[in-house]
């Protein structure tokens, strides 16, 4: 299986994202980059204009490059931005990945990821995507593992590659509300970009205390960590062709590492998982959604 590394969801500013791409490109065995913003058209990450001579700069690396979409669009200055993604990934022979059905729309005819936010949940809706365009899915993260193979096994007309978002912070949905800048009583128009102070999400707790939700400005995420590592073989054997590792701040070299020795049986699914562990701090992960259980709870293989 190959390892793709999803977009960035985090406003970590322009040059440490820049930064982070680099890193991945050339330090890591990840074999395909995400690059684009994905959660807020607002933040100051990485321009449109700038997307293109990064890319440039990042294709010796000879990693497969793919530009993301928004999850929500929501104006006419996004709807012209979608454009501007689709005209810059059929220029440079990339995919693109949209990202909900405004990006699947302004796609059409071209090679296309149909992203995690794009509900395909039966092989009748990727049948109809497959017709416009998209030769890769990423599963929704709800997706138990039986619907996983269900869709995989269907029989169908053309080739599609498979992704399964395997590791990170579970990208649950999108809102047009700014939850970030409503918790430091700020209107979405004046958010003053609070969400750049929390690298990896604002967490929300329990009235008992205990960690719930993380909100990343309009997105709302997973508290926990969600690892797919102790499936590598079932997934394998269901026929997913990519395992995608959503980036975090810390240590993301070191986990796409472990990832790439566990997929190739360098470490066992035991050691991987206790590696990761060590990486995030001895917190509990979570895999429910996967075993047809709520998504917050862990369950071995």
């Amino acid at each position: 299986m190959k390892i793709s590394m999803g977009p960035v969801l985090f406003e970590w500013g322009r040059a440490a994202l820049k930064d982070f791409y680099r890193r991945m490109a050339f330090e890591t065995a990840a074999d395909v980059l995400y690059l684009g913003e994905v959660v807020c058209s607002k933040r100051q990450g990485i321009h449109l204009d700038e997307l293109e001579p990064l890319v440039r700069e990042l294709a010796p690396s000879g990693k497969e490059l793919v530009v993301s979409t928004l999850g929500l669009v929501m104006s006419d200055e996004e709807q012209e931005n979608l454009h501007r993604l689709k005209d810059l990934a059929v220029g440079m022979g990339l995919k693109l990945e949209a990202n909900d059905m405004a990006g699947i729309g302004v796609g059409e005819g071209h090679a296309l990821v149909a992203g995690p936010h794009v509900n395909v949940y039966n092989p009748a809706t990727l049948d109809f995507l497959q017709e416009v365009g998209v030769v890769r899915m990423v599963f929704p993260v709800e997706l138990p593992a039986d619907s996983i193979a269900g869709i995989i096994q269907a029989p169908r007309a053309r080739p599609v590659e498979f992704e399964v978002f395997a590791h990170g912070r579970l990208p649950l949905t999108f809102s047009a509300r700014c939850y970030t800048a409503r918790a430091f009583r700020l209107s979405k128009a004046n958010c003053q970009y609070k969400c750049g102070d929390f690298p990896d999400g604002l967490i929300t707790r329990t009235q008992e205390g205990e960690g719930l939700l993380s909100m990343n400005g309009i997105q709302t995420m997973s508290e926990k960590v969600h690892t797919l590592i102790g499936e590598v073989a079932r997934l394998e054997a269901l026929g997913v062709d990519l395992v995608r590792l959503s980036p975090q701040s810390r240590f993301m070299p070191e986990i796409v590492a472990v990832w790439r020795d566990t997929v190739d049986r360098r470490l066992s699914p035991e050691e991987g998982l206790a590696k990761l562990a060590e990486f995030n701090g001895g917190e509990p992960f979570c895999n429910g959604y996967f075993h047809n259980k709520p998504g917050m709870s862990y369950h071995r293989p």
